[in-house]
């Protein structure tokens, strides 16, 4: 069913821009791609091989941990590479499931999140409390994934749009809420690529019976506030002077959608 290049392993698809997408299956029928994306950082020496620092944005659902890892030991193959940060977009199941594994492999590693989101995946509120402005949310949400991880606040670096951070030169970090609370995405500033998190999915209209991508906004039933989640996307647009591509975490597509497409499925009336 599902053909792309990066299955289950970590594909370069911008320069220093690597996607790995495992299939999530989230109920029978339905199977979901999970992308989680890695950032080839500084070098840590010169030479012709030099080691890296390296980032992972999102790291999949918990059944995904041992494929994932797999997957990273594949790229990071330097006795020094090292993994310094995992850049969460949000902290739902399928972006947070490998934290802990990864933490534990890597002990200089940290977890960036933005400082909205640190109650869900630091203190164990539970996203079911979020006050919506729909009753889609208001009703659905007790039927859907909790991520049941919780990062160590001490291994987790807070941040909001325009703070300093270390890699700024390589990733520029983003408020895109709505989804969660604290979705954030994050540009890729040498490619010119964002990647949003659930703010824009690229999967099919129907699962069960169809993998043609159908872009679309973030699923409603998990999305704790639509009007923002709308002016997230508003936002999104407004760097189509810095973005070429945009990488949703839920992609059928073998290399992104170009932000024109997404400027296609929802036109801002400020745009």
């Amino acid at each position: 069913m599902f053909d792309l290049p990066d299955l289950e392993r970590f594909v370069e698809l911008r320069p220093g821009l690597f996607r790995c997408t495992i299939i999530w299956p989230v109920a029978i029928g339905v199977q979901v791609p999970v992308a989680t994306f890695l950032i080839r950082g500084d070098s840590l020496d010169q030479g012709a091989d030099p080691a890296h620092d390296w980032i992972l944005i999102d790291s999949g659902a918990p059944m995904q941990v041992e494929r994932l890892l797999a997957a990273i030991d594949a790229v990071l193959t330097h006795e020094k590479d090292t993994l310094r940060y995992v850049c969460i977009t949000h902290g739902h199941i399928d972006h947070t499931g490998a934290v802990p594994a990864l933490l534990e492999k890597y002990p200089q590693s940290k977890v960036v999140i933005h400082k909205e989101e640190k109650p869900y995946v630091c203190d164990g509120r539970s996203f079911r409390s979020v006050t919506s402005d729909t009753w889609t949310f208001t009703l659905l949400k007790h039927f859907s994934h909790e991520a049941e991880v919780q990062f160590p606040p001490d291994r987790t670096v807070t941040l909001c749009e325009g703070d300093e951070w270390e890699f700024e030169h390589v990733l520029k970090f983003v408020e895109t809420p709505g989804h969660t609370p604290g979705s954030a995405s994050y540009i890729h500033i040498p490619t010119r690529s964002i990647m949003v998190g659930d703010a824009v999915m690229n999967i099919a209209a129907n699962p069960m019976w169809s993998k043609i991508p159908c872009i679309s906004g973030p699923l409603a039933m998990s999305t704790c506030h639509w009007g923002n989640a709308m002016k997230a996307i508003d936002k999104i647009l407004t760097f189509r002077d810095k973005v070429d591509t945009v990488f949703p975490a839920h992609d059928y597509s073998a290399d992104g959608v170009h932000i024109d497409k997404v400027h296609e499925f929802h036109k801002p009336s400020n745009l």
